[in-house]
């Protein structure tokens, strides 16, 4: 289960919104999701606020669109954006009095406790021909630094940390979105790779994305020196090759409402 206390925790923190080149990247594929598509989407919401690409693009093509931001914490984004904020639990979805043509989310749906639920409310929270589209991480996701954070974990506390937040499977995924009468669901797999010559600097985009672990059973204590020492021998022994390399993998959840 989610510590929403940590997490509201994480989403107040100081990051580099708006200017975070892992979470822009990502929404270049959103991006080109919606381009494709020949309908006018009026009103809109987008669940998680870690970019303002999408943003920037849905204003210019649809520039009398409603656009309401939604996030499990406000008070940071009150100074970085300026558009309708509201407050939202993921596990109890429910935006009184409004729906939405188009419900999009970048790297934001997968901090919920209940998947399942989630793609419940967003459904029900469409109106007829609405369109829903999302990104997750997948599994597979900055897997060569997750690997060798259960290495290090195993060689200093003789046992492994749970260090990322769990995904559903994408078949589990598709049909969740069949269950809740979408239509023509489909989920795409992508990829990208950053090469870095400084573990350090690794270390910290991914600090700034925010997605720590945020389980109940999360391990309290902050590592120290020792740790990240440990964690870099780890990981220049099993991926280096000239430099640090660090694969994004994600999945892009698309589905209509008829």
């Amino acid at each position: 289960m989610i510590n929403k206390k940590y997490l509201k925790l994480l989403r107040s923190k100081e990051r580099k919104y708006g200017d975070n080149f892992i979470y822009n990247e990502i929404s270049k594929n959103i991006i080109d999701s919606l381009d494709i598509l020949k309908v006018t989407f009026d009103n809109i919401l987008q669940l998680g606020i870690n970019d303002n690409l999408v943003i920037d693009y849905l204003k210019e093509r649809f520039p009398s669109c409603s656009i309401t931001s939604a996030d499990i914490d406000l008070p940071y984004f009150i100074k970085k954006t300026d558009q309708k904020l509201i407050k939202i639990d993921l596990d109890n979805l429910k935006i009184k009095d409004k729906k939405f043509d188009l419900i999009f989310s970048n790297f934001f749906c997968q901090l919920t406790s209940n998947f399942e639920k989630l793609l419940e409310n967003i459904f029900q929270n469409l109106n007829s021909n609405g369109f829903f589209i999302a990104t997750i991480p997948s599994n597979e996701n900055i897997y060569q630094l997750v690997n060798s954070m259960y290495e290090t974990d195993n060689n200093l506390y003789g046992g492994m940390y749970q260090r990322i937040n769990p995904i559903l499977d994408t078949n589990d995924i598709i049909k969740l979105l069949k269950l809740y009468n979408f239509d023509a669901p489909l989920i795409n797999t992508n990829n990208f790779t950053i090469e870095y010559s400084v573990f350090k600097k690794l270390l910290d985009d991914i600090r700034l994305l925010n997605l720590s672990y945020a389980g109940h059973d999360k391990r309290n204590n902050f590592e120290n020196k020792r740790y990240f020492i440990e964690l870099e021998k780890q990981f220049k022994k099993k991926y280096y090759k000239e430099s640090f390399s660090l694969d994004i993998n994600y999945n892009t959840i698309c589905a209509w409402k008829k």
